[in-house]
């Protein structure tokens, strides 16, 4: 498979918010379903979501796999730390190497001088906590609502896998 990656722009926006709720959601109501409608859902996601990127409070990775959206990377850069904020690929893409690569990908666009990362994982998503941790990440504490775990470790350890 030939994996392609770029930076989502606010043109992009309106013509692949659909498709990145729809991987979304597909993979959420496995993992952690909220109980309500797809639309209630989309709505939350999208009012707090769009803002972000509109705003460039959170930057989105678009994967493509021959010409398809696939997945979507969110995530933003403060000061010296890269945090990690979403990452959703269609189930048929998981475990065939999309994530190396698009770690690879990463250390090409993450800015020189980043010293740690961060990250979030529900508490009951292992597949998650499962990859932050072989990401090299550490559980440094729970979020301020209690339902995640934060994870944080060396940016340097991360590029120097992913760079090669």
């Amino acid at each position: 498979m030939r994996f392609g990656f770029r930076r989502m722009k606010n043109e992009d926006i309106s013509v692949f918010i659909n498709e990145m709720f729809e991987i979304l959601a597909s993979n959420m109501s496995a993992v952690a379903p909220t109980g309500n409608s797809y639309d209630e859902d989309y709505k939350t996601w999208s009012e707090s979501a769009v803002p972000a990127w509109r705003e460039g409070k959170r930057s989105v990775i678009l994967i493509f796999c021959e010409d398809k959206l696939c997945g979507f990377f969110q995530y933003f850069v403060s000061d010296t730390t890269f945090r990690m904020d979403e990452i959703q690929f269609k189930k048929e893409y998981q475990g065939c190497g999309l994530f190396a690569e698009l770690y690879h990908y990463l250390t090409t666009v993450i800015p020189a001088g980043t010293r740690y990362v961060e990250a979030f994982a529900r508490k009951e998503n292992l597949k998650s906590q499962g990859i932050l941790e072989h990401l090299g990440l550490s559980v440094v504490g729970e979020s301020k609502n209690g339902n995640s775990l934060h994870f944080k470790g060396e940016y340097k350890a991360l590029s120097e896998r992913y760079s090669e």
